[in-house]
């Protein structure tokens, strides 16, 4: 079997972290026998003859693999890049996750609409795009400190505490209108002081919960990511927050996903949802083979389709 990597960006652009968790795939699947080979997006080049979608690979006729693994380690021009993962979806390469699923994920605004329509528990939370708005969002949501996010962003960036209604407008300030800033939908959400900068990470593939592990934010920072030095434990979830984080994947139609939770004192809530989940903390937290369960997946899907 041959699988595929799709990595957006160049060889010598892409993050340490995507290039970490991409490698740990490839390992697993040679490990199980498979050929793997990892692609960028930015050696391909679209065709249209005779009306039929194809794709170039550095300038060859694009051959796809059996199924193909997209990490979509994605910050900007979402739609851009998720056109190359529908041309394959119209090409009929296997792949996952979904050119859908991951536009979904990506958007924060997008997310929590698809969970609050589902009856899924979030933060609360106001979307404010136009500072005439700003003081009655405030004082609707609460008081401070509270956390805000820009739509799209990823391994904590774009997402901020503010400690007071001046320094909220400063952050507003910076992100612009709309006419000058396509990114200027910004969430404010409250701040759940029980949590302690602490959060969850579920990891959910094809359906079933493999691992979690609990988020802890390093001294002076409020973020519990472990990119960007949180630390991470390897933690057993309640059936709560297990039902939880697979009907928030299931929702989304992702595949592959990393649930976040925060515990408050009425129950856990949905922070987010994350198409491109890092491999690294949950790995060495739970020290499981998390790509192995990821690869194993692309056997799964091999095997269905092929009988279809």
């Amino acid at each position: 079997m041959k699988i595929g990597i799709l990595l957006f960006g160049t060889k010598t652009k892409v993050s340490k972290e995507s290039l970490y968790s991409s490698q740990l795939v490839k390992k697993a699947i040679l490990a199980r026998g498979h050929a793997a080979r990892i692609y960028y997006s930015n050696d391909f080049q679209y065709t249209f003859y005779n009306s039929r979608p194809g794709l170039l690979y550095r300038s060859k006729r694009f051959i796809p693999p059996d199924v193909l693994i997209v990490s979509a380690n994605i910050l900007s021009n979402i739609d851009l890049h998720l056109a190359l993962v529908k041309q394959m979806e119209l090409m009929g390469v296997r792949l996952y996750n979904s050119s859908v699923a991951i536009a979904r994920a990506k958007n924060k605004l997008r997310t929590i609409q698809v969970m609050a329509h589902a009856n899924i528990a979030v933060p609360k939370t106001l979307v404010v795009t136009d500072m005439n708005y700003l003081d009655a969002a405030i004082k609707e949501l609460g008081s401070f400190p509270m956390i805000i996010k820009l739509a799209q962003g990823s391994f904590g960036s774009g997402v901020s505490i503010i400690e007071s209604p001046r320094s909220l407008r400063s952050i507003l300030d910076l992100v612009g209108p709309p006419s000058e800033n396509q990114r200027n939908h910004v969430l404010i959400q409250e701040y759940v002081r029980e949590a302690k900068g602490k959060d969850l990470r579920v990891f959910v593939v094809d359906g079933k919960v493999i691992a979690a592990m609990q988020r802890k934010a390093r001294r002076g920072e409020f973020r519990a990511n472990v990119a960007i030095g949180g630390s991470a434990t390897a933690i057993e979830i309640t059936p709560e927050e297990t039902i939880m984080a697979i009907e928030s994947s299931r929702i989304l139609g992702l595949s592959v996903a990393g649930v976040d939770l925060i515990r408050t004192a009425t129950g856990p809530k949905i922070l987010e949802v994350n198409a491109n989940p890092g491999l690294r903390g949950i790995t060495g937290a739970t020290k499981l083979d998390i790509a192995g369960h990821i690869v194993e997946y692309a056997e799964r899907l091999f095997d269905m389709t092929k009988q279809i």
